[in-house]
């Protein structure tokens, strides 16, 4: 199934018992602009809450690198525009994961602090199209935008604190769902307790 702003903003205003629905998601019903202001921040927040396989970014980090200041990382890297959240750095020599701490630089601009180079980013990155999300994604976002509007659309405290409460449980639900479509199946390493 495909999804839309639209459709994410409608679910929304269904979790808050609001019965109007927006044809299109520039409509300019109150509605509409408040679910516009708040889409943006509740997408990404969402989106860094897990390590989501359709939101899944790799860039080489070989060039324009400096030395980090932070005496526990060696390298400093340029942040990728798109991402949201990086997850590790991919050591070009052993292939092995390892730390990818976001920081700033002396300018304020965002860094990626690793100790190795070259190597490759894995990241959350920030996804536009709502055609990428996945169902259980767009469940969460519906609830967690609901929560960000509630105190304007509706003026309910209870209702904000409900949309909270059913975001979480979303939010879990979706995290198991997305993890078990990585999970790996060792077909080649077989050892002993493979054949309990």
């Amino acid at each position: 199934m495909s999804y839309t702003k639209t459709k994410i903003f409608n679910l929304a205003l269904s979790h808050l018992g609001v019965s109007i629905l927006l044809q299109n998601s520039i409509e300019e019903a109150p509605e509409g602009l408040l679910m516009n202001n708040f889409y943006e921040v509740a997408r990404d927040t969402v989106l860094e809450a897990h390590d989501w396989s359709f939101a899944n970014g790799y860039k080489e980090l070989s060039v324009g690198f400096e030395k980090s200041l932070d005496p526990n990382f060696s390298f400093a890297f340029a942040y990728p525009n798109d991402c949201i959240s990086p997850r590790a750095a991919i050591d070009h020599y052993d292939k092995k994961e390892k730390i990818a701490h976001p920081s700033t630089d002396s300018t304020g601009a965002k860094i990626i602090l690793t100790n190795c180079n070259p190597c490759t980013l894995r990241y959350t990155r920030r996804v536009t199209n709502e055609n990428l999300f996945t169902a259980p994604f767009v469940n969460a976002l519906a609830f967690y935008l609901a929560y960000l509007s509630a105190q304007v659309i509706v003026g309910s405290a209870n209702k904000k604190n409900t949309c909270l409460q059913d975001y979480q449980i979303a939010i879990r639900n979706a995290i198991v769902t997305d993890a078990r479509k990585t999970e790996i199946k060792d077909q080649d390493d077989t050892d002993y307790t493979d054949y309990r």
